[in-house]
């Protein structure tokens, strides 16, 4: 069976990676992208020919329930915030006349660094780590006490009350490579931390730097979002779906300390930066580098994606190191804007 796909956020990184992951992986499948105007249905279109765009935002409550009552398979990739569109698809997938209509749905770790959150402590060592496996149950608690995911709620209630409806998290750690979108091809951590360190002439890291988060390439991001398509197409496994859906994806690891210095040296090395020293900065400082900087550099989110090795035979692929990352990421950002430091970051 070739199921109809409606995807979201196709022109941003991580959804513009699976939707090439689509088009090469299940060509008989009808895809249907949300783009938010003609401009972005020409981009999308030019690179997938096949794809039917539906112009519309994440706001057009009317036209994302219209669409996911008529998909197999709604990948929400656009925001794992974004309140209205998720009861939007909630709200079609319950109309849906589809016999086991699946939502798989993008979400971030961070969830797992609430408590460091709340208490302002950044850039230290963390111990825990978790596994999506044996520790279902403490995962489910974690979310259960944090309010402000919303939409993780939203989607562990669909199948309660729609219990045709299959669903499906991905919590994705850091996340880097070069993406096959056609839009945006940049992730967010490692490129902004760069863009940072040449800005100011320096590495940086908040904190102690002593922080680590589990690491994965887009690639085997989007490998896992492409078995959890397949599988939903076969028997209901109920080890993938509902209660059980949480999925984990990581390849390895790595503290914020040491991709800091690692953009130093390198930068460095290509005369981009005067020293090769990483400076500590606080939560503010980050803050006001990238949009949740301190969350995003400054916490641990540590863990082993064991359901998805176990139970879909998924296994990454991707250059697992991020030695040839961070080069190719300080490269990148000095050839969009900097040849020189600007200043130093007090």
């Amino acid at each position: 069976m070739s199921p109809k796909v409606f995807i979201t956020g196709v022109t941003g990184f991580i959804g513009g990676d699976v939707l090439h992951g689509l088009t090469q992986t299940l060509t008989a499948s009808s895809i249907i992208a949300l783009v938010r105007n003609k401009s972005q249905a020409a981009v999308v279109t030019g690179r997938f020919p096949t794809v039917i765009p539906l112009i519309a935002d994440l706001d057009s409550s009317v036209e994302i329930q219209q669409a996911a009552s008529t998909a197999d398979v709604v990948l929400h990739l656009a925001s794992s915030s974004h309140v209205p569109s998720a009861k939007a698809i909630a709200e079609g997938l319950a109309k849906s006349e589809r016999k086991s209509p699946t939502w798989i749905q993008i979400s971030g770790a961070s969830f797992l660094a609430g408590a460091e959150m709340k208490a302002k402590s950044f850039g230290q060592p963390g111990t825990k780590i978790y596994n999506d496996l044996d520790q279902i149950h403490e995962i489910h608690e974690i979310l259960a006490a944090s309010p402000q995911r919303a939409v993780d709620h939203i989607i562990r209630g669909v199948h309660a009350t729609n219990p045709r409806v299959r669903t499906a998290m991905v919590y994705g750690p850091l996340i880097y490579g070069q993406g096959r979108g056609p839009v945006n091809q940049r992730s967010i951590q490692i490129p902004d931390l760069a863009k940072a360190t040449l800005q100011h002439g320096h590495g940086l890291h908040l904190g102690r730097g002593l922080n680590t988060w589990s690491t994965i390439h887009v690639s085997d991001l989007t490998a896992l979002f492409l078995r959890l398509v397949v599988e939903s197409t076969r028997q209901v496994n109920p080890e993938l779906w509902n209660e059980n859906g949480i999925f984990f994806a990581e390849s390895g690891k790595m503290s914020f300390g040491d991709i800091g210095k690692g953009i130093a040296t390198f930068a460095h090395s290509q005369g981009f930066i005067r020293t090769p020293e990483a400076v500590e900065i606080d939560a503010a400082a980050a803050d006001r580098l990238t949009p949740h900087g301190s969350a995003i550099w400054g916490t641990n989110a540590q863990y082993q994606a064991i359901r998805a090795r176990e139970i879909l035979g998924w296994r990454p692929q991707g250059p697992s190191s991020l030695e040839g990352e961070i080069e190719r990421v300080v490269l990148a950002e000095a050839s969009r804007n900097f040849s020189r430091p600007a200043q130093k970051l007090a």
